[in-house]
Protein backbone atom coordinates (compact mmCIF):
# COMPACT_ATOMS: atom_id res chain seq x y z
CA UNK A 1 0.00 0.00 0.00
CA UNK A 2 1.62 3.39 -1.14
CA UNK A 3 1.95 6.01 1.96
CA UNK A 4 -0.93 8.29 2.65
CA UNK A 5 -0.95 11.19 5.21
CA UNK A 6 -1.94 10.39 8.18
CA UNK A 7 -2.52 6.94 7.56
CA UNK A 8 -0.62 4.32 9.76
CA UNK A 9 0.85 1.40 9.41
CA UNK A 10 -1.99 -0.92 11.02
CA UNK A 11 -1.49 -4.69 10.08
CA UNK A 12 -4.50 -6.71 9.56
CA UNK A 13 -8.19 -5.48 9.51
CA UNK A 14 -9.72 -8.14 11.92
CA UNK A 15 -13.01 -9.08 11.53
CA UNK A 16 -13.50 -9.15 15.39
CA UNK A 17 -16.61 -10.19 18.01
CA UNK A 18 -20.13 -9.34 16.97
CA UNK A 19 -23.55 -9.43 19.41
CA UNK A 20 -27.67 -9.96 19.33
CA UNK A 21 -29.46 -9.19 22.37
CA UNK A 22 -33.01 -10.30 22.29
CA UNK A 23 -34.54 -7.92 24.14
CA UNK A 24 -33.96 -4.70 22.24
CA UNK A 25 -32.75 -6.17 18.94
CA UNK A 26 -29.75 -4.67 18.66
CA UNK A 27 -26.60 -6.23 16.88
CA UNK A 28 -23.61 -5.33 17.37
CA UNK A 29 -20.39 -5.67 15.10
CA UNK A 30 -16.84 -5.40 15.98
CA UNK A 31 -13.63 -4.68 14.18
CA UNK A 32 -10.31 -3.60 15.07
CA UNK A 33 -7.37 -2.33 12.48
CA UNK A 34 -4.14 -0.54 14.23
CA UNK A 35 -4.87 0.43 17.57
CA UNK A 36 -9.04 1.61 17.00
CA UNK A 37 -11.77 -0.96 17.97
CA UNK A 38 -14.91 0.02 15.86
CA UNK A 39 -18.34 -1.16 16.51
CA UNK A 40 -21.37 -0.77 14.08
CA UNK A 41 -25.35 -1.76 15.44
CA UNK A 42 -28.16 -2.57 13.85
CA UNK A 43 -30.97 -1.91 15.41
CA UNK A 44 -33.85 -4.88 13.96
CA UNK A 45 -37.39 -5.52 15.62
CA UNK A 46 -37.22 -7.45 18.78
CA UNK A 47 -40.29 -9.44 17.71
CA UNK A 48 -38.65 -11.50 15.06
CA UNK A 49 -35.71 -13.05 17.41
CA UNK A 50 -37.37 -15.97 18.38
CA UNK A 51 -37.64 -18.14 15.40
CA UNK A 52 -34.36 -19.09 13.54
CA UNK A 53 -31.79 -21.81 15.00
CA UNK A 54 -28.58 -21.06 16.47
CA UNK A 55 -26.79 -22.39 13.64
CA UNK A 56 -28.75 -20.80 11.34
CA UNK A 57 -28.69 -16.94 12.71
CA UNK A 58 -25.09 -17.57 13.46
CA UNK A 59 -24.60 -17.66 9.99
CA UNK A 60 -26.58 -14.98 9.07
CA UNK A 61 -24.49 -12.80 11.41
CA UNK A 62 -21.54 -13.41 10.01
CA UNK A 63 -22.59 -12.46 6.41
CA UNK A 64 -23.74 -9.13 8.24
CA UNK A 65 -20.79 -8.93 10.20
CA UNK A 66 -17.98 -9.06 6.96
CA UNK A 67 -19.58 -7.57 4.23
CA UNK A 68 -19.84 -4.71 6.65
CA UNK A 69 -16.30 -4.05 7.57
CA UNK A 70 -15.21 -2.35 4.05
CA UNK A 71 -16.70 0.72 5.29
CA UNK A 72 -13.51 0.24 8.31
CA UNK A 73 -10.80 -1.07 6.65
CA UNK A 74 -10.71 0.88 3.75
CA UNK A 75 -9.15 3.39 6.30
CA UNK A 76 -6.12 1.98 5.72
CA UNK A 77 -7.03 -1.03 3.17
CA UNK A 78 -4.04 -2.92 4.62
CA UNK A 79 -4.84 -5.88 1.87
CA UNK A 80 -4.96 -8.57 4.89
CA UNK A 81 -8.32 -9.18 6.84
CA UNK A 82 -8.28 -11.89 9.99
CA UNK A 83 -11.76 -13.23 10.97
CA UNK A 84 -12.02 -14.60 14.07
CA UNK A 85 -14.58 -16.74 13.27
CA UNK A 86 -14.60 -20.27 11.13
CA UNK A 87 -16.61 -18.82 7.95
CA UNK A 88 -17.95 -21.60 4.73
CA UNK A 89 -16.37 -21.14 1.51
CA UNK A 90 -19.52 -19.25 -0.14
CA UNK A 91 -19.11 -16.64 3.18
CA UNK A 92 -15.37 -16.63 2.11
CA UNK A 93 -15.97 -15.94 -1.56
CA UNK A 94 -18.68 -13.42 -0.81
CA UNK A 95 -16.40 -11.49 1.44
CA UNK A 96 -13.21 -11.86 -0.96
CA UNK A 97 -15.59 -10.22 -4.06
CA UNK A 98 -16.54 -7.59 -1.61
CA UNK A 99 -12.87 -6.67 -0.51
CA UNK A 100 -11.30 -6.80 -3.77
CA UNK A 101 -13.88 -5.81 -6.58
CA UNK A 102 -16.43 -4.21 -4.35
CA UNK A 103 -13.56 -1.69 -3.23
CA UNK A 104 -12.34 -1.61 -7.26
CA UNK A 105 -13.90 2.38 -7.40
CA UNK A 106 -12.24 2.59 -3.93
CA UNK A 107 -8.81 1.65 -5.00
CA UNK A 108 -8.85 3.49 -8.33
CA UNK A 109 -10.24 7.03 -6.66
CA UNK A 110 -7.44 6.71 -3.94
CA UNK A 111 -4.53 5.83 -6.46
CA UNK A 112 -3.96 2.38 -5.15
CA UNK A 113 -3.26 -0.99 -7.12
CA UNK A 114 -6.36 -1.98 -9.36
CA UNK A 115 -7.71 -4.78 -8.74
CA UNK A 116 -7.22 -4.70 -5.43
CA UNK A 117 -6.07 -6.98 -3.51
CA UNK A 118 -6.55 -8.75 -0.06
CA UNK A 119 -5.33 -11.86 1.75
CA UNK A 120 -7.65 -13.08 4.60
CA UNK A 121 -6.67 -15.17 7.69
CA UNK A 122 -9.65 -17.36 8.29
CA UNK A 123 -10.38 -20.75 9.30
CA UNK A 124 -12.73 -22.39 6.40
CA UNK A 125 -15.39 -24.59 7.88
CA UNK A 126 -18.17 -26.91 6.08
CA UNK A 127 -21.50 -25.67 6.29
CA UNK A 128 -24.43 -27.31 8.23
CA UNK A 129 -27.53 -28.96 6.63
CA UNK A 130 -29.84 -25.76 4.52
CA UNK A 131 -32.72 -25.44 6.45
CA UNK A 132 -36.01 -24.69 5.36
CA UNK A 133 -37.15 -20.84 4.03
CA UNK A 134 -39.47 -18.82 5.49
CA UNK A 135 -43.29 -18.74 5.06
CA UNK A 136 -44.10 -15.42 4.80
CA UNK A 137 -43.18 -14.39 1.27
CA UNK A 138 -40.90 -12.70 -0.55
CA UNK A 139 -38.79 -9.32 1.18
CA UNK A 140 -37.85 -6.49 -1.08
CA UNK A 141 -34.94 -4.19 -0.23
CA UNK A 142 -36.49 -0.72 -1.47
CA UNK A 143 -34.15 2.36 -2.42
CA UNK A 144 -36.82 4.31 -3.56
CA UNK A 145 -35.88 3.95 -7.11
CA UNK A 146 -38.05 2.70 -10.29
CA UNK A 147 -36.21 -0.51 -9.93
CA UNK A 148 -37.43 -1.36 -6.63
CA UNK A 149 -41.04 0.29 -7.83
CA UNK A 150 -40.73 -1.99 -10.47
CA UNK A 151 -40.27 -5.13 -7.96
CA UNK A 152 -43.06 -3.81 -5.66
CA UNK A 153 -45.37 -4.09 -8.78
CA UNK A 154 -44.22 -7.64 -9.98
CA UNK A 155 -44.81 -9.26 -6.48
CA UNK A 156 -47.61 -7.31 -4.91
CA UNK A 157 -47.46 -9.80 -2.04
CA UNK A 158 -44.08 -8.73 -0.94
CA UNK A 159 -42.49 -7.04 2.22
CA UNK A 160 -40.52 -4.25 1.77
CA UNK A 161 -37.34 -3.56 3.29
CA UNK A 162 -35.39 0.03 3.87
CA UNK A 163 -32.39 0.38 5.87
CA UNK A 164 -32.38 3.72 7.73
CA UNK A 165 -35.57 4.70 5.63
CA UNK A 166 -36.35 8.13 4.14
CA UNK A 167 -39.52 9.59 3.25
CA UNK A 168 -39.00 8.32 -0.93
CA UNK A 169 -38.71 4.50 0.37
CA UNK A 170 -41.33 4.86 2.80
CA UNK A 171 -43.42 6.94 -0.27
CA UNK A 172 -42.70 3.94 -2.73
CA UNK A 173 -43.72 1.52 -0.46
CA UNK A 174 -46.84 2.92 0.75
CA UNK A 175 -47.71 4.05 -3.29
CA UNK A 176 -47.57 0.06 -4.15
CA UNK A 177 -49.45 -0.85 -1.12
CA UNK A 178 -47.01 -2.93 0.36
CA UNK A 179 -46.12 -3.50 4.47
CA UNK A 180 -42.53 -1.49 5.14
CA UNK A 181 -39.60 -3.80 7.40
CA UNK A 182 -37.14 -0.81 8.66
CA UNK A 183 -33.73 -0.80 9.85
CA UNK A 184 -31.94 1.08 11.66
CA UNK A 185 -27.62 1.09 10.57
CA UNK A 186 -25.82 3.22 13.11
CA UNK A 187 -21.54 3.46 11.95
CA UNK A 188 -19.17 3.82 14.64
CA UNK A 189 -18.72 7.61 14.85
CA UNK A 190 -14.93 7.36 15.33
CA UNK A 191 -14.91 6.07 11.35
CA UNK A 192 -15.92 10.00 10.72
CA UNK A 193 -12.96 11.40 12.63
CA UNK A 194 -10.38 8.86 11.37
CA UNK A 195 -11.63 9.56 7.93
CA UNK A 196 -11.16 13.26 8.59
CA UNK A 197 -7.35 13.00 10.51
CA UNK A 198 -6.44 11.47 7.05
CA UNK A 199 -8.11 8.21 6.51
CA UNK A 200 -8.27 6.63 3.19
CA UNK A 201 -12.22 7.36 2.38
CA UNK A 202 -14.44 6.25 -1.39
CA UNK A 203 -17.28 3.62 -2.28
CA UNK A 204 -17.84 0.76 -0.47
CA UNK A 205 -20.08 -2.22 -1.85
CA UNK A 206 -23.66 -0.42 -0.48
CA UNK A 207 -25.77 -3.49 -2.09
CA UNK A 208 -23.54 -5.87 -0.88
CA UNK A 209 -24.05 -4.89 2.62
CA UNK A 210 -27.75 -4.61 1.84
CA UNK A 211 -27.54 -7.87 0.84
CA UNK A 212 -26.26 -8.77 4.18
CA UNK A 213 -28.56 -7.04 6.17
CA UNK A 214 -31.62 -8.34 4.22
CA UNK A 215 -30.51 -12.05 4.24
CA UNK A 216 -30.66 -11.50 8.12
CA UNK A 217 -33.79 -9.84 8.67
CA UNK A 218 -35.25 -12.47 6.16
CA UNK A 219 -33.89 -15.37 8.53
CA UNK A 220 -35.53 -13.47 11.53
CA UNK A 221 -38.41 -12.58 9.91
CA UNK A 222 -39.16 -16.15 7.97
CA UNK A 223 -39.18 -14.59 4.66
CA UNK A 224 -37.85 -16.05 1.29
CA UNK A 225 -36.09 -15.33 -0.78
CA UNK A 226 -34.88 -12.01 -0.55
CA UNK A 227 -35.61 -10.17 -4.21
CA UNK A 228 -33.42 -7.16 -5.47
CA UNK A 229 -33.65 -4.73 -8.73
CA UNK A 230 -30.09 -5.23 -10.20
CA UNK A 231 -30.70 -4.68 -13.50
CA UNK A 232 -28.22 -6.11 -16.68
CA UNK A 233 -26.38 -2.95 -16.78
CA UNK A 234 -24.79 -3.37 -13.27
CA UNK A 235 -22.68 -5.91 -15.61
CA UNK A 236 -21.23 -3.31 -17.40
CA UNK A 237 -17.54 -1.61 -16.29
CA UNK A 238 -17.37 2.01 -15.06
CA UNK A 239 -13.95 2.28 -16.70
CA UNK A 240 -10.63 0.33 -17.42
CA UNK A 241 -7.09 0.73 -14.94
CA UNK A 242 -4.27 -0.66 -16.52
CA UNK A 243 -6.25 -3.23 -18.53
CA UNK A 244 -8.51 -4.00 -15.23
CA UNK A 245 -12.09 -3.22 -15.20
CA UNK A 246 -13.13 -0.83 -12.05
CA UNK A 247 -17.85 -1.07 -11.69
CA UNK A 248 -19.12 1.22 -9.49
CA UNK A 249 -22.03 -1.39 -9.35
CA UNK A 250 -19.62 -4.36 -9.03
CA UNK A 251 -21.65 -5.77 -6.06
CA UNK A 252 -25.22 -5.38 -8.42
CA UNK A 253 -23.79 -7.36 -10.90
CA UNK A 254 -25.12 -10.80 -11.64
CA UNK A 255 -21.09 -12.59 -10.83
CA UNK A 256 -21.73 -10.69 -6.96
CA UNK A 257 -25.37 -12.32 -7.37
CA UNK A 258 -24.40 -15.95 -7.47
CA UNK A 259 -21.95 -15.91 -5.06
CA UNK A 260 -23.55 -14.14 -2.54
CA UNK A 261 -26.92 -16.32 -3.45
CA UNK A 262 -24.93 -19.04 -2.66
CA UNK A 263 -24.03 -18.13 0.93
CA UNK A 264 -27.75 -16.79 1.02
CA UNK A 265 -29.06 -20.83 0.25
CA UNK A 266 -26.59 -21.75 3.06
CA UNK A 267 -28.90 -20.05 5.64
CA UNK A 268 -32.16 -20.65 4.07
CA UNK A 269 -33.00 -17.92 1.66
CA UNK A 270 -32.99 -17.79 -1.42
CA UNK A 271 -31.33 -14.23 -3.07
CA UNK A 272 -32.37 -13.27 -6.92
CA UNK A 273 -32.49 -10.06 -8.75
CA UNK A 274 -36.18 -9.80 -10.16
CA UNK A 275 -34.43 -7.27 -13.00
CA UNK A 276 -31.32 -9.11 -14.27
CA UNK A 277 -32.34 -9.35 -17.79
CA UNK A 278 -33.47 -5.93 -18.14
CA UNK A 279 -32.00 -2.97 -19.36
CA UNK A 280 -32.69 0.27 -17.66
CA UNK A 281 -34.81 1.41 -20.61
CA UNK A 282 -36.85 -2.05 -20.45
CA UNK A 283 -37.41 -1.13 -16.80
CA UNK A 284 -38.23 2.69 -17.38
CA UNK A 285 -40.97 1.42 -20.26
CA UNK A 286 -42.54 -0.82 -17.87
CA UNK A 287 -42.51 1.82 -14.71
CA UNK A 288 -43.66 4.70 -16.83
CA UNK A 289 -46.71 3.15 -17.28
CA UNK A 290 -47.67 2.92 -14.03
CA UNK A 291 -49.03 5.60 -12.01
CA UNK A 292 -46.22 4.54 -9.47
CA UNK A 293 -43.86 6.84 -11.37
CA UNK A 294 -44.71 9.81 -9.79
CA UNK A 295 -43.85 7.99 -6.41
CA UNK A 296 -40.04 7.21 -7.09
CA UNK A 297 -36.79 9.38 -6.77
CA UNK A 298 -33.32 8.07 -7.85
CA UNK A 299 -31.56 11.46 -7.17
CA UNK A 300 -28.31 10.29 -5.25
CA UNK A 301 -27.97 13.96 -3.80
CA UNK A 302 -31.11 13.48 -2.09
CA UNK A 303 -29.73 11.16 0.40
CA UNK A 304 -27.40 13.20 2.28
CA UNK A 305 -27.04 13.06 6.13
CA UNK A 306 -29.34 16.12 6.23
CA UNK A 307 -32.36 14.27 4.37
CA UNK A 308 -32.10 10.78 6.35
CA UNK A 309 -32.23 13.69 9.23
CA UNK A 310 -35.12 14.93 7.66
CA UNK A 311 -33.88 18.62 8.02
CA UNK A 312 -34.00 18.63 4.02
CA UNK A 313 -36.71 17.75 1.53
CA UNK A 314 -36.08 14.73 -0.93
CA UNK A 315 -36.57 15.63 -4.18
CA UNK A 316 -34.13 15.48 -7.85
CA UNK A 317 -32.11 17.98 -8.13
CA UNK A 318 -31.98 17.35 -11.94
CA UNK A 319 -27.60 17.82 -12.20
CA UNK A 320 -26.43 14.55 -10.75
CA UNK A 321 -25.43 11.70 -13.08
CA UNK A 322 -28.15 9.76 -11.65
CA UNK A 323 -30.80 12.76 -12.23
CA UNK A 324 -29.59 13.12 -16.06
CA UNK A 325 -29.61 9.79 -16.96
CA UNK A 326 -33.15 8.69 -15.34
CA UNK A 327 -34.87 11.79 -16.87
CA UNK A 328 -33.12 10.90 -20.39
CA UNK A 329 -34.37 7.46 -20.00
CA UNK A 330 -38.22 8.69 -19.03
CA UNK A 331 -38.25 11.29 -21.67
CA UNK A 332 -37.89 8.60 -24.24
CA UNK A 333 -41.35 7.32 -23.31
CA UNK A 334 -42.99 10.26 -21.79
CA UNK A 335 -44.10 13.56 -23.40
CA UNK A 336 -42.21 16.63 -22.35
CA UNK A 337 -45.18 17.57 -20.17
CA UNK A 338 -45.17 14.35 -18.79
CA UNK A 339 -41.50 14.10 -17.84
CA UNK A 340 -41.87 17.64 -16.37
CA UNK A 341 -44.69 16.64 -14.32
CA UNK A 342 -42.60 14.01 -12.91
CA UNK A 343 -39.29 15.74 -12.28
CA UNK A 344 -40.57 19.17 -11.40
CA UNK A 345 -38.21 20.24 -14.81
CA UNK A 346 -36.50 19.18 -17.34
CA UNK A 347 -32.79 19.49 -17.46
CA UNK A 348 -32.89 19.02 -21.55
CA UNK A 349 -33.71 22.57 -21.80
CA UNK A 350 -30.40 23.82 -19.72
CA UNK A 351 -27.93 24.14 -21.99
CA UNK A 352 -25.74 24.29 -19.63
CA UNK A 353 -26.41 20.57 -18.62
CA UNK A 354 -25.43 19.24 -22.06
CA UNK A 355 -21.63 18.36 -20.81
CA UNK A 356 -23.29 15.89 -17.97
CA UNK A 357 -25.53 14.31 -20.38
CA UNK A 358 -22.23 13.72 -22.60
CA UNK A 359 -20.94 12.17 -20.01
CA UNK A 360 -23.22 9.56 -20.10
CA UNK A 361 -22.38 7.55 -23.14
CA UNK A 362 -18.32 8.89 -22.85
CA UNK A 363 -15.37 5.70 -22.33
CA UNK A 364 -15.35 6.58 -18.55
CA UNK A 365 -18.57 6.46 -17.13
CA UNK A 366 -19.65 8.02 -14.31
CA UNK A 367 -19.26 7.03 -10.67
CA UNK A 368 -22.68 6.52 -10.44
CA UNK A 369 -25.52 4.17 -11.08
CA UNK A 370 -26.36 4.84 -14.66
CA UNK A 371 -26.74 2.69 -17.62
CA UNK A 372 -24.66 1.64 -20.44
CA UNK A 373 -22.85 3.46 -22.76
CA UNK A 374 -24.59 2.52 -25.79
CA UNK A 375 -27.72 3.17 -23.55
CA UNK A 376 -27.73 6.47 -22.79
CA UNK A 377 -26.63 7.26 -26.80
CA UNK A 378 -29.45 5.17 -28.05
CA UNK A 379 -31.90 7.13 -26.06
CA UNK A 380 -30.88 10.71 -26.95
CA UNK A 381 -30.51 9.60 -30.49
CA UNK A 382 -33.96 8.36 -30.40
CA UNK A 383 -35.18 11.95 -28.98
CA UNK A 384 -33.44 13.77 -31.56
CA UNK A 385 -35.37 12.13 -34.01
CA UNK A 386 -38.99 12.18 -32.33
CA UNK A 387 -41.24 15.42 -32.64
CA UNK A 388 -41.84 16.38 -28.95
CA UNK A 389 -38.34 16.27 -27.79
CA UNK A 390 -36.37 17.09 -31.38
CA UNK A 391 -36.07 21.41 -30.36
CA UNK A 392 -34.94 20.80 -26.36
CA UNK A 393 -31.20 22.65 -26.64
CA UNK A 394 -29.44 19.71 -24.88
CA UNK A 395 -31.06 17.26 -27.98
CA UNK A 396 -30.34 19.41 -30.53
CA UNK A 397 -26.73 19.91 -29.19
CA UNK A 398 -26.20 16.50 -28.71
CA UNK A 399 -28.21 14.81 -30.79
CA UNK A 400 -25.92 13.99 -33.93
CA UNK A 401 -23.31 12.72 -31.51
CA UNK A 402 -25.41 10.58 -29.67
CA UNK A 403 -26.33 8.75 -32.54
CA UNK A 404 -22.66 8.89 -34.07
CA UNK A 405 -21.89 7.22 -30.79
CA UNK A 406 -24.94 5.03 -31.10
CA UNK A 407 -24.29 3.60 -34.80
CA UNK A 408 -20.74 2.55 -33.55
CA UNK A 409 -22.73 -0.65 -31.83
CA UNK A 410 -26.12 -0.49 -33.59
CA UNK A 411 -27.70 0.40 -30.11
CA UNK A 412 -31.04 1.47 -30.67
CA UNK A 413 -34.08 2.06 -28.37
CA UNK A 414 -35.67 -0.87 -29.21
CA UNK A 415 -32.54 -3.64 -29.15
CA UNK A 416 -32.58 -2.43 -25.93
CA UNK A 417 -36.29 -3.61 -24.60
CA UNK A 418 -36.28 -7.22 -24.75
CA UNK A 419 -35.19 -9.19 -21.76
CA UNK A 420 -32.00 -11.02 -22.29
CA UNK A 421 -29.00 -12.77 -20.66
CA UNK A 422 -28.63 -15.13 -17.78
CA UNK A 423 -30.63 -14.64 -14.43
CA UNK A 424 -32.03 -17.10 -11.79
CA UNK A 425 -35.09 -15.95 -11.56
CA UNK A 426 -38.15 -18.68 -10.42
CA UNK A 427 -40.59 -19.31 -13.27
CA UNK A 428 -43.36 -18.18 -10.98
CA UNK A 429 -41.80 -14.41 -10.76
CA UNK A 430 -40.51 -14.60 -13.85
CA UNK A 431 -44.46 -15.05 -15.25
CA UNK A 432 -45.60 -12.20 -13.67
CA UNK A 433 -42.45 -9.95 -14.78
CA UNK A 434 -43.61 -10.64 -18.11
CA UNK A 435 -47.08 -9.72 -17.61
CA UNK A 436 -46.20 -6.38 -16.34
CA UNK A 437 -43.61 -5.59 -18.69
CA UNK A 438 -46.28 -6.82 -21.80
CA UNK A 439 -48.20 -3.31 -20.77
CA UNK A 440 -44.75 -1.32 -21.00
CA UNK A 441 -44.61 2.16 -23.11
CA UNK A 442 -44.10 2.18 -26.36
CA UNK A 443 -41.47 4.47 -28.00
CA UNK A 444 -43.42 6.99 -28.88
CA UNK A 445 -43.08 10.32 -27.59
Amino acid sequence: MRSEPGVRDTGAFVVAGRSLDPATGEAAFTYRLGDDEFTERLTLDPTFLNGPAPAQLDAALDLVHLVMGTSYYKLAAPGRVTVERPLTAAQLAVAQAAYTHGLGEFAAVNRLPVPHRVEFDVEVREPGPAPAGGGRGALLPVGGGKDSALALVVIPDGTALAVNPTGAQRDVARAAGVPLVEVRRRLDPLLAERTAQGGLNGHVPVTAINSSIATLVAVLGGYDPVVFANERSADEETLTVDGASVNHQYSKSYEFERLFAAAATEVGAGYFSLTRQLSELATVAAVAALPLRADILSCNRSYTQRHLGGQAEQRWCLHCDKCLFTFLCFAVFLTPAEAEGMFGGNPLADPSLADGFRKLWATEKPFDCVGERAESAAAMAHLAASRSWGDAPVVRELGAEAAAAAEVTGATVARFLPPRGGHAIPDRHLESLERVLAGARSAVS
